[in-house]
């Protein structure tokens, strides 16, 4: 079944934040999968749909799942019926997308020494 213009409409802004969110250029990603600027820049403005090979090369370029690039959240590998489940669940999309940063924030966060 094709996407609907409102699915493309999400998908395209979900992987132009994805790349600014890791300052890529449209011309880094470009070269990274392959292909011309030009595709970039019609995918991100809704002018050109991305095919499931395309959007998977892009869920590994931006290290996001797929089900996240289509505008579901993402969640992480906790058990269905955790209490973080549950309680995400409950949350807005703007919330959800607040702890989603918060987490990869924590991710990617330097340990740094307690000072003992």
């Amino acid at each position: 079944m094709p996407a609907t213009d409102s699915e493309s409409t999400v998908i395209a802004a979900r992987l132009r934040e994805a790349r600014e969110y890791l300052e890529f250029t449209q011309e880094e990603v470009a070269t990274a999968l392959g292909c011309a600027r030009t595709t970039v820049t019609e995918i991100e403005a809704g002018r050109r749909k991305v095919s499931a090979a395309e959007l998977k090369r892009f869920a590994r370029l931006y290290n996001r799942s797929t089900d996240w690039l289509v505008g579901e959240p993402e969640l992480a590998s906790a058990g269905a019926n955790s209490a973080l489940h549950t309680a995400y669940a409950q949350l807005s999309a703007a919330d959800r997308e607040q702890v989603l940063r918060f987490a990869e924030f924590l991710a990617t966060a330097t340990v740094r020494p307690t000072g003992n």
